[in-house]
């Protein structure tokens, strides 16, 4: 598996119930663009990432080692 850092953002946002208007908003970009970016029809700049880690009050590195993506339960086949 990839690492994709907007997975952990997707992640973050969720586990800290935050909404995605307001987050957005703090790091002065439209709903739509982060919308864009956490559904990767849109590449993540340096820039926002760091003010969107800011807008979260979390650090890059707390995002990226805190915020990992879960894997899918594995089912067993038989």
């Amino acid at each position: 598996m990839s690492f994709d850092v907007r997975d952990n953002i997707k992640v973050a946002i969720k586990d800290r119930c935050f909404v995605q208007a307001s987050i957005a908003a703090k790091a002065h970009m439209t709903p739509a663009v982060l919308s864009m970016i956490l559904g990767k029809k849109r590449r993540l700049e340096a820039n926002e990432l760091y003010d969107l880690c800011e807008a979260m009050e979390i650090s890059p590195t707390e995002l990226r080692e805190r915020y990992k993506p879960r894997l899918p339960d594995r089912k067993e086949v038989g």
